[in-house]
């Protein structure tokens, strides 16, 4: 008989445990806010920037407690700056890793969400400025989010607003002439995701 009530709480607590974490998939579009900084060494040019358009996708996991959850993702980040005065654009490429923490209201519809968000910086990419290298960057910077979004059954509508706590840089050689460039820039985001639970 203890051996049964044993098994027997095991599997209720087994079926309480996994239907309090979800897992989903979602992704969306971003827009880049921060202005940044293009310039040279030497210095001379300087340029400030202006946001554009990017994209944000990956995995997700729901842990859910007395209508707060725990939400950890997994994300690959792509965004742009363009230089004000020319052509030139940096492309950056990331893994975002966000922990928000939040909290569910009006029956689980709607959700309120903040913490932070830590960035593995994959690629910088500079264009229009001739034919350049990457020659460093930093590699992690940190930021927080903020925000609110809907649960309809299983799909989820997700705002939030990201600003970065600390600014991140990445450094250039042209080719043929050997002149160096920086880019100076603090992530500040909008982005918006479409994410299903399965």
């Amino acid at each position: 008989m203890k051996k049964l009530f044993l098994i027997g709480f095991g599997l209720i607590s087994m079926s309480v445990f996994s239907q309090s974490i979800d897992f989903g998939l979602k992704a969306g579009p971003v827009y880049n806010t921060d202005k940044g900084v293009f310039k040279t060494i030497d210095g001379t040019y300087s340029s400030k920037g202006k946001g554009a358009m990017g994209f944000q996708g990956g995995a997700m996991m729901r842990i859910k407690a007395a209508g707060f959850y725990v939400q950890p993702e997994l994300l690959y980040t792509s965004f742009k700056y363009k230089d004000d005065d020319s052509d030139g654009e940096l492309q950056k490429s990331r893994i975002d890793i966000p922990v928000n923490v939040g909290k569910t209201f009006a029956l689980g519809l709607v959700q309120l969400q903040t913490g932070p968000v830590f960035s593995i910086n994959a690629k910088d990419k500079l264009k229009g400025f001739g034919s350049v290298k990457s020659t460093d960057k930093d590699d992690v910077s940190l930021g927080w989010q903020i925000g609110t979004g809907l649960n309809i059954k299983k799909l989820n509508l997700d705002l939030r607003y990201e600003f970065g706590l600390g600014k991140t840089s990445s450094k250039f050689i042209e080719n043929a002439t050997g002149t160096e460039f920086k880019t100076e820039n603090r992530t500040n985001m909008l982005n918006f995701t479409v994410g299903y639970f399965f």
